[in-house]
C-alpha cells in the first residue's frame, strides 16, 4: 500500500537537547539525500553524522535510514536527530515540505503501521495507554498491550468461532445432511465456553482499576479533618483547613498513587442539618459523591462519631487520636477488620492527619479492601472501554446463537456466530470498520 511522503517533527515542540524529525514513504531516502546534499546510499539502521541544510544555514545532524518493511511504519523512513528549538526544528520540517513531503496528521505514522500490518488495532491503542501512563501499573497494562496480549487472547476465541463455522457452513452445502446429536451438543459446549470466557474477561472490573483508579469519599461531621486527612494522603496542601466549621463547602478532588494504583479522594462538605443555602447546596453534592465512590472513608473524632450512612464498602476512621490520653487509646491501628482472613467493610483504624500517624496503614487498608489481589501478573485486563464494548457485542450475538440452538435453522446460527466474530475482531484488527480506525489515530499526537 502507497501513499504520499510524510514529515513531522517526532519530538515534543520547543526547545530541548534533541528534536528528532520523521519522515516516511517512497520518497524518504531521495528527501533525506537531498536534505544533507549528498547522493550517499544508505546503509538501513546506521547513524550518519551529516550537516542538514535549511535555507541559507545548516546544522549538524544524525540521521539514519530505515528500508522498507523493517520500520515503524513499513514503508521507508528518515529520521533526523537535530539540535532542539522550535525553530530550527520547523524549519527542518518546513524544508523537507518544500522537498516533497506532505506534513503529516496525528497518529498518521501509526496509522500507516497498522495498514501495513506492523501492528494491530488494540497494539495502536497499548501505544496510546503507555504514553498516557501515570503509574508503573497502567504503563505495565499498556506495554502488554502493545506487544498483543490482548490480540493474542482475542484471536484464541476467535479461532474458536472459526472452527465452529466451519464445521457448519461444510455441511451446509449438502442440505440432505444432517447434525448429529454428538455434534450439535459440541458444537453447543463451544459456544457456552466461548461465552463463559468472554463474560469472565467483561466482568472482571481490575482492568478500569488499574486505567481509571478508585475513587474514595471523605466524609463526616463539619470540622472532623476531611480536609486535613486529604492534605496528609496527597502530601499536599490542596483543601483549604481552618478551625472555622463548614470550610469546605465544594467537593475538593486530589489524588496519590500507592502499589501503582491511583486513588482519587473527594473532601466533601461536612455533613450536618443546615440552614444557609450554599452548606445545603455542598451537602447535596457531597451525598452525591458517596453515591459515586468506590469506597467511603466515615471520618470520626473522639465524641463526635460519623453518622452518614452508606451501602458502599467503608472504612470508619477515628481521627485526632493525638488528643486522646494515652489510657484510652486503643491498642492496634487497625481493628474489626479481618473476616476469613480477608479485609472486610466496616474496619475502625485511627489515625492522626494533623501528625501523619497511621496514614500508611490507611492506605493499605484502602488497598486491601478495593483491589486487594485481585491483580495478577500473568493475565490480560480489559482497560479499554472500546474493547469491553467489542466483546459485550461478541457476547450479546453468542447468547443468540444459544438461545435459538435448538429451534432454528444452522444457517441462521451461524449468521450469529459471524457477528460475534466480526464484532472481536474489531479489537484484534481483522476485521475494522474507517471510522474506528479514524477514532483511534486521531487521539495520537502529530509525529506519532
Amino acid at each position: 500500500m502507497k501513499f504520499e511522503t510524510i514529515v513531522a517533527l517526532a519530538t515534543p515542540p520547543g526547545n530541548s537537547g534533541v528534536a528528532v524529525i520523521r519522515i516516511s514513504g517512497e520518497k524518504s531516502k531521495e528527501i533525506l539525500q537531498k536534505l544533507i546534499r549528498e547522493n550517499l546510499d544508505f546503509e538501513p539502521r546506521k547513524m550518519y553524522l551529516k550537516n542538514v541544510h535549511i535555507k541559507n544555514y545548516t546544522d549538524r545532524c544524525l540521521v539514519v535510514f530505515f528500508a522498507a518493511p523493517f520500520s515503524y511504519t513499513g514503508e521507508d523512513v528518515a529520521e533526523i536527530q537535530a539540535h532542539g528549538g522550535y525553530f530550527l526544528a520547523q524549519s527542518i520540517v518546513d524544508e523537507a515540505i518544500s522537498l516533497g513531503c506532505k506534513p503529516a496528521s496525528p497518529g498518521e505514522f501509526s496509522r500507516r503501521a497498522f495498514l501495513n500490518g506492523k501492528m494491530s488495532l488494540d497494539q495502536a491503542e497499548g501505544i496510546m495507554d503507555l504514553i498516557n501512563a501515570e503509574t508503573d501499573m497502567q504503563a505495565s497494562m499498556g506495554s502488554n498491550l502493545l506487544q498483543g496480549e490482548l490480540k493474542n487472547g482475542i484471536i484464541k476465541y476467535q479461532n474458536i468461532l472459526t472452527e465452529i463455522l466451519a464445521e457448519i457452513e461444510a455441511k451446509l452445502d449438502y442440505p440432505e445432511y444432517e447434525f448429529s446429536a454428538s455434534e450439535t451438543s459440541n458444537i453447543l459446549d463451544k459456544l457456552k465456553s466461548v461465552k463463559t470466557a468472554l463474560s469472565a474477561l467483561v466482568s472482571d472490573s481490575t482492568g478500569q482499576v488499574i486505567k481509571n483508579g478508585i475513587r474514595v469519599a471523605i466524609v463526616g461531621a463539619p470540622n472532623v479533618g476531611k480536609s486535613s486527612l486529604l492534605n496528609a494522603m496527597t502530601k499536599s496542601n490542596k483543601a483549604i483547613v481552618t478551625n472555622i466549621a463548614g470550610t469546605t463547602r465544594d467537593v475538593i478532588e486530589a489524588e496519590y498513587v500507592y502499589n501503582g494504583i491511583i486513588f482519587r479522594l473527594f473532601d466533601t462538605a461536612g455533613i450536618h442539618i443546615a440552614t444557609d443555602e450554599v452548606e445545603k447546596i455542598g451537602i447535596d453534592r457531597a451525598i452525591k459523591t458517596i453515591d459515586e465512590c468506590d469506597i467511603v472513608l466515615k471520618l470520626s473524632e473522639p465524641n463526635k462519631p460519623c453518622t452518614v450512612e452508606t451501602n458502599k464498602p467503608f472504612i470508619d476512621v477515628l481521627n485526632k487520636t493525638d488528643l486522646i490520653d494515652n489510657s484510652e487509646q486503643i491498642g492496634a491501628p487497625v481493628k474489626n477488620s479481618l473476616f476469613n482472613g480477608e479485609f472486610q467493610s466496616g474496619a475502625t483504624i485511627q489515625i492522626s492527619a494533623l501528625k501523619g500517624q497511621n496514614i500508611d496503614e490507611l492506605k493499605e487498608l484502602i488497598f486491601k479492601l478495593t483491589v486487594g489481589n485481585k491483580i495478577d501478573a500473568n493475565k490480560f485486563y480489559l482497560t479499554n472501554a472500546r474493547h469491553i464494548d467489542c466483546v459485550k457485542t461478541a457476547i450479546l450475538h453468542i447468547e443468540n446463537a444459544i438461545k435459538i440452538f435448538n429451534n432454528s435453522t444452522m444457517d441462521i446460527i451461524s449468521s450469529e456466530i459471524k457477528l460475534a466474530w466480526l464484532s472481536l475482531g474489531e479489537i484484534s484488527g481483522t476485521t475494522s470498520n474507517e471510522e474506528i480506525v479514524d477514532k483511534i489515530f486521531s487521539k495520537f499526537c502529530l509525529g506519532k
